[in-house]
């Protein structure tokens, strides 16, 4: 936060600069890095100058994904309240390479454009559809439904994993169907049946997690807080491709948090070495004598040691119950996705996808994504714990729960 308040006081600078600041950005745009394309945008948005914002957008390269995101991102965050008919406008005549900033972009502000994107879905069959169809979720437009389940067919995951997360979010229960129909064979309905499943849910990925596991396979399972998850989730913490999602999911379930320290090993510049330094090092050889610990950067993380797990749950487990749904180690409620929410050390996943479970499992939606101004996140917080105070006690503890109602199954 006091990062932000510091560039927003430099962003701020642009707009005292004038024409000279303009003139600097604009020369930026095309020749700066990402950070000066970036604050070029933001800039040119304070000094309300959308046919500069248009120029940036005709000169794009859209194979340049960083100085797309560059341009998203300023877009997003800095957008003028006065120039929203005219984004929902160019949108319509949006060419290829900016569909998707624009698309973005409505979704991420929550613009009244649903009828407006879904006359592109309509004809839209590669490319931007999958950000398209991410903005409808956003504005959870119900006019779509028809043409969301037809692209749960789409040869593309992506494309069908939006339109499942977009459904799941317009409280369309019969989503979770066609996810659990296609589950064992694909890999896409994985995550959202994380996000919206029910009990039949968690023998159907766990079914996956023995036979063809994935990081969005556990990280469906820790989502879904069934302890019978617990034995599959530990067997998969040695494998390296899946221990990270493993832990997490572990931890989900459990509230754990046993802690690990690493040491990540500082990259070696090979112009900087000596001639027998490189040949050591390209024949495999250590640069650093045996009695010192190679230079890196040592960093805190969940741990990833089955041992560390196995002696947590062999020591905790009679705390849990079977049939239960747990989060953060007790009874899943609106609260424990509140303190996800909330907590300083939950991955921006998490985060991400506890305003999902909200939005999903309890019908509550007030704005929120991790990449939010952190005072505007703040305000959200804010939000949904006094709606949690008000109506937290309305859901059963430990159940499972869809658009608010409870599930049978």
């Amino acid at each position: 936060e006091a990062f932000e308040e510091r560039f927003d006081a430099h962003i701020d600078g642009l707009v005292v600069g004038e024409d000279l600041a303009l003139a600097v950005c604009k020369q930026q745009t095309s020749e700066g890095d990402l950070g000066e394309l970036h604050a070029a945008v933001r800039g040119f948005c304070r000094q309300n100058r959308l046919d500069l914002v248009r120029e940036v957008l005709d000169a794009l390269d859209s194979e340049r994904a960083e100085r797309v995101q560059a341009i998203s991102d300023a877009l997003n965050h800095e957008l003028p309240t006065s120039w929203q008919d005219e984004i929902i406008g160019l949108l319509t005549a949006a060419e290829g390479r900016w569909m998707p900033i624009m698309a973005k972009l409505i979704g991420y502000r929550r613009l009244d454009a649903g009828g407006t994107l879904l006359q592109i879905v309509e004809g839209e069959r590669a490319g931007s559809l999958a950000t398209l169809i991410w903005a409808l979720g956003r504005l959870r437009e119900r006019r779509a439904q028809g043409l969301l389940f037809r692209d749960l067919q789409h040869e593309v995951e992506s494309v069908c994993a939006a339109a499942a997360l977009a459904l799941l979010r317009m409280s369309e229960p019969q989503t979770v169907g066609e996810c659990l129909r296609v589950a064992d064979s694909q890999d896409w309905p994985l995550l959202p049946l994380g996000l919206g499943g029910g009990r039949s849910a968690v023998s159907v990925l766990l079914r996956r997690a023995a036979d063809k596991a994935s990081p969005d396979c556990l990280m469906a399972l820790g989502l879904l807080g069934d302890i019978s998850a617990m034995e599959i989730l530990l067997t998969h913490l040695p494998h390296d491709e899946l221990a990270f999602s493993a832990a997490l999911a572990l931890n989900l379930i459990t509230g754990a948090k046993p802690y690990e320290e690493i040491c990540i090993p500082e990259e070696i510049d090979e112009d900087e070495l000596f001639e027998e330094e490189l040949e050591a090092l390209q024949s495999g050889k250590s640069l650093t004598p045996l009695d010192e610990e190679p230079p890196g950067t040592t960093r805190t993380r969940l741990s990833q040691k089955p041992e560390d797990w196995r002696q947590w749950w062999g020591e905790n487990r009679s705390r849990f119950s079977p049939g239960v749904r747990y989060r953060n180690g007790v009874p899943y409620s609106p609260a424990c996705l509140l303190e996800n929410l909330e907590s300083e050390k939950s991955p921006r996943r998490v985060r991400q996808l506890a305003y999902e479970e909200l939005v999903i499992r309890y019908r509550v939606d007030f704005p929120f994504e991790t990449d939010l101004f952190v005072a505007q996140q703040k305000r959200a917080l804010t939000q949904y714990a006094e709606w949690v105070k008000a109506n937290g006690s309305r859901f059963h503890e430990g159940q499972w729960y869809f658009a608010g109602q409870l599930l049978a199954i």
